[in-house]
């Protein structure tokens, strides 16, 4: 099986293809593949305690690794203790280690 990375720079409150993203990542994990997302930029916006999201909730309910850029929540000012629970803080240079180790990574 492969592992993958999601760079997720998109939020579902502006763009309705996030969710068919957040699907996909589902599935590839279901097949038995090794998956995490990366949210960055407003990707990190459905992270929060407060949004709602029920396809990021599905997302962050299953076995799906999620980290959320420690910048792009600075940036928006969202602290680490904003956040629903099982989103790990992390930073781009996640996204540089899944790359050089051969990961599959796909930027949306």
């Amino acid at each position: 099986m492969s592992n993958y990375l999601f760079i997720q720079s998109q939020d579902p409150f502006t763009e309705i293809r996030t969710s068919h993203q957040y699907q996909l990542a589902q599935d590839l994990q279901l097949a038995g593949n090794t998956v995490a997302v990366l949210l960055v930029q407003n990707g990190v916006m459905p992270a929060r305690a407060g949004a709602c999201s029920k396809e990021f909730d599905a997302l962050l309910n299953s076995t799906v690794v999620i980290i959320a850029d420690k910048f792009a929540l600075q940036q928006r000012e969202i602290s680490s203790n904003e956040l629903k629970q099982n989103i790990y803080i992390g930073t781009l240079e996640h996204a540089i280690d899944a790359l050089l180790a051969g990961h599959k990574v796909i930027w949306n």
